[in-house]
């Protein structure tokens, strides 16, 4: 079973995923705010775990409606997790 820390960490990067569609290209590590300043949402261990996400993982999280909510998901969904 998942940890509650996990869960709460995914739900809140889901919580915070802004609207739009989910880019195809690499991981941007300072992605820009609406107004156009760096964001820094994500720390470096996110991204390297998202990256490094099994292609089950990638596949799971591939309906996520934005960028923030994918990066999201693969940095913390394990294929344990996936049902």
């Amino acid at each position: 079973m998942p940890s509650a820390a996990r869960w709460m960490a995914l739900l809140l990067a889901i919580a915070l995923a802004g609207c739009g569609e989910s880019g195809g290209g690499a991981l941007d590590p300072t992605p820009e705010k609406l107004d156009g300043t760096p964001s820094y949402e994500f720390e470096q261990d996110d991204l390297d775990r998202a990256e490094d996400a099994s292609d089950a993982v990638k596949e799971y999280c591939a309906d996520a409606v934005s960028e923030a909510q994918r990066i999201g998901c693969e940095s913390h969904v394990t294929e344990e997790e996936i049902p």
